[in-house]
C-alpha cells in the first residue's frame, strides 16, 4: 500500500493521479469516502463521527482490494494522525509513506490559483500543516519528496524508483 501524504497545495492529487496511471492500481482519495450530511442532512452526526466512519470505511475498502489478490492500493489526501493509522493498522512493512513538502511559498501561490475543484484556500494553514510535518521525526517507511524541485512527471519517477516499482 503507498500513501501520498502532505500539506494542502503539496501536489498530492497530481503526483497520485500519475502514480494511479503507472503503476494501474486502485486509488482511493480520503475525500472520495461519502459524507453522511451531504448525502442525507436528515441524519444527525457530529463531524468527527461521520470523520471516523469515513475513515473506517476507507481501511475496510483497502482491506477488500487486498483480499482480492491487489498489493499495491494507493490512498491519499489524509492527515498526519490517519496516516500513522494506517500503517498501524496494515503494519509498516504493507505500507510506503510517500510524503510531499514545497517550500511556503509554492504553498501559497498553488492554493491561490489552483483550478482542479479543490476549494480548500487557506494558505496559512497548509502551511502550518507543513511545518508540523517537517518538524516530526519520520515516520516507519515514510520518504519525504519536494515537490517544488521537479515537475510533477520526474517525481514521479523519483518516488517510484525509491520505492522499488
Amino acid at each position: 500500500m503507498i500513501v501520498v501524504h502532505g500539506p494542502p497545495g503539496s501536489g498530492k492529487s497530481t503526483v497520485a493521479a500519475l502514480l494511479h496511471e503507472r503503476l494501474k492500481c486502485p486509488w482511493f482519495e480520503f475525500g472520495w469516502i461519502p459524507e453522511f450530511r451531504h448525502l442525507n442532512p436528515f441524519t444527525e452526526i457530529s463531524y468527527e463521527t461521520e470523520e471516523q466512519l469515513s475513515f473506517e470505511n476507507l481501511l475496510l475498502v483497502a482491506e477488500n482490494y487486498r483480499k482480492h489478490g491487489f498489493e499495491t492500493i494507493l490512498l491519499s489526501d489524509l492527515t498526519d494522525q490517519r496516516v500513522i493509522e494506517v500503517s498501524d493498522t496494515f503494519g509498516t512493512a504493507n505500507v510506503r509513506i510517500v510524503t510531499l513538502q514545497a517550500a511556503n511559498s509554492t504553498l501559497r501561490e498553488r492554493i491561490h490559483t489552483r483550478d482542479n475543484g479543490n476549494e480548500f484556500r487557506d494558505a496559512n494553514r497548509a502551511i502550518e500543516i507543513s511545518r508540523a510535518i517537517a518538524t516530526r521525526p519520520s515516520l516507519p517507511n515514510e520518504l519525504r519528496f519536494q515537490t517544488d524541485e521537479l515537475p510533477p512527471q520526474a517525481l514521479a519517477d523519483k518516488i517510484l524508483a525509491a520505492i522499488n516499482l
